[in-house]
């Protein structure tokens, strides 16, 4: 699905100075920054800005030490119970969509709410580009829709070889999060669709930076939280973002892994004003192990 030549040209100047937005909140918001581009905004991207801005002084998450927790099975979700505990759950493999010319199988993710089933993947272009798409399942996996498309932007001629998008659901709001390298830079993005799949917003930008990497997300009612990998400077770090406008905009971005834990891979898990950030570490054996931090989201 593409939109009409001018409306792309438009969400592509929003994305922009979204990007610059995030960027800001990410350095400590200056003034001197804010002023100039503020200026040259038109008054509803100056909203939006604004909003973003709510980044500097937003609400902290109050976090625990990281503590060990056992290797996820492959695919496995990360969970909190009512009382911050975080675990593993497997959920029952649902039949794939039909495989599609394109397909980067290997990159599919699913994601359940009820008896539907979400599938997020990418499918390559003839010119080594790919797209996000999902596919939808009312039925728990019997049939499914065909794909439609959540973002087209990707200028990186890597066929498969990229991180695999991330994918949650709650209620009729799907929310999808990747990395990838567009026109106006390279990035996590989140869109979100508010109609069980059928079709999905303009992409914002989570983060910019010099890489692709791994991203992990998790929604509760009007709360979306995206764990990914620092995208630029030092590896080895993992970062959240919260919404709590159902992915609309990004309004608080955080370290989840402190500097010594050299964290990659991360997942995360969110649910009764409680959030849980997973990751995987070297251990001293030159082995894996995965550690978890759980954090009360302040109001």
């Amino acid at each position: 699905m593409t939109e009409p030549q001018g409306v792309t040209v438009q969400l592509t100047m929003v994305r922009r100075k979204l990007s610059l937005a995030v960027r800001m909140s990410q350095r400590g918001c200056s003034a001197k920054g804010r002023a100039a581009s503020l200026s040259e905004m038109k008054p509803a991207v100056i909203v939006l800005l604004i909003t973003l801005l709510a980044a500097c002084d937003g609400s902290p998450v109050v976090w625990t030490d990281p503590t060990p927790m056992s290797t996820p099975p492959r695919l496995a979700r990360l969970v909190l119970s009512d009382a911050g505990e975080a675990a593993w759950v497997t959920e029952p493999q649902a039949q794939l969509p039909p495989p599609v010319p394109g397909e980067c199988g290997a990159s599919m993710r699913l994601a359940r709410a009820g008896t539907d089933v979400y599938a997020v993947w990418w499918a390559v272009r003839p010119d080594s580009t790919a797209r996000v798409v999902v596919a939808v399942s009312h039925n728990g996996g019997t049939t499914w829709t065909p794909s439609v498309a959540v973002d087209t932007a990707d200028v990186s001629a890597r066929g498969c070889d990229r991180p695999s998008p991330s994918i949650a659901a709650t209620g009729a709001d799907v929310h999808v999060v990747y990395a990838m390298r567009s026109a106006e830079g390279t990035g996590v993005f989140l869109a979100h669709s508010m109609d069980r799949g059928a079709m999905f917003h303009a992409p914002i930008p989570v983060s910019y930076g010099d890489r692709l990497v791994e991203t992990a997300v998790a929604a509760d009612g009007q709360v979306v939280a995206v764990a990914y990998e620092e995208p630029s400077g030092a590896p080895d770090a993992v970062r959240l973002a919260l919404s709590r406008s159902q992915g609309h905009i990004v309004e608080v971005h955080m370290p989840a892994s402190r500097a010594v834990d050299g964290a990659r891979s991360p997942r995360v898990a969110i649910a009764v004003g409680r959030v849980a950030v997973a990751w995987t570490v070297r251990d001293q054996r030159g082995g894996e192990a995965t550690m978890v931090r759980v954090g009360a989201i302040e109001p």
